[in-house]
């Protein structure tokens, strides 16, 4: 198998950007999407980007000149995402509503690709803190929010120690604790100093965005020659996904 290396664009353009390494299961070229709205008024982003053949070299290709767009489904607002490098395409007119749906369509080569992402109710961060791993020496970080009543809600965390990007997948929901204080740390695979800025991110996802991360980090951790590739939210036989999603961040100084 080919050892695929994507980027998981967490927020937008110019967000923090971690780089995921998958071990897929894919005998034959597909195409790797990795689509997001939020509500922070930075418009939709796309990445667009060739998976390879196990006997093929390490040079990824990006995917330059896809027909890439985003409608609000809720307003009927669609804006045409523009490419800005290659494989990388930016929306200029839609700003992430939470209630609202959004479609995504791809169109490339003979090929479509759509997918469709609720974007929930946000959820406040309220704090994080620092503490002292159970296991080895590492320090994780915890964030603290109120889960509302209502059951349903999910979560994805983006843990950055200053310029390093955490590579676990942190991902959580409510049936164990909905309506509840919820304050689970977030084992850490970077070390902490004293000093150190500590910034998390908390987005609020679909079912299909949680889903499609669970079995990523499910993905990881396979020894299999033959590992199941993710759950994509994308028809038309894409790896990847397309988020809808709510951002919240903290940052704090680490002071062990």
């Amino acid at each position: 198998m080919k050892y695929i290396i994507f980027a998981i664009l967490a927020v937008s353009f110019c967000s923090c950007q971690k780089v995921i390494n998958v071990n897929l299961n894919s005998s034959s070229p597909k195409y790797v999407i990795t689509g997001n709205i939020a509500n922070d008024g930075n418009g939709a982003t796309v990445s667009i980007t060739k998976s390879l053949n196990f006997d093929e070299d390490n040079n990824f290709p990006d995917v330059s000149g896809a027909v890439v767009y985003v409608t609000d489904a809720t307003n009927n607002i669609t804006d045409t995402l523009t490419q800005a490098t290659n494989g990388m395409y930016v929306g200029h007119n839609l700003t992430g509503i939470p209630g609202h749906s959004y479609n995504l369509h791809i169109q490339y080569d003979g090929q479509e690709f759509t997918s469709t992402s609720t974007m929930p109710t946000p959820v406040l961060l309220d704090s994080i803190y620092t503490q002292a791993s159970l296991i080895g020496n590492n320090t994780n970080v915890v964030p603290l929010y109120h889960d509302p009543a209502t059951p349903g809600n999910y979560y994805h965390f983006i843990l950055k120690v200053l310029d390093s990007t955490s590579q676990e997948v942190y991902i959580r929901d409510d049936e164990t604790n909905n309506g509840s204080i919820v304050k689970q740390a977030l084992r850490n695979d970077i070390n902490i100093s004293n000093g150190d800025s500590v910034m998390v991110e908390m987005q609020c996802v679909d079912y299909g965005v949680y889903r499609y991360y669970q079995t990523l980090g499910q993905t990881m951790g396979q020894n299999s020659a033959s590992p199941t590739n993710p759950v994509s939210n994308i028809s038309g036989g894409a790896l990847g996904y397309f988020s809808a999603h709510t951002v919240n961040r903290k940052k704090i100084i680490a002071n062990k």
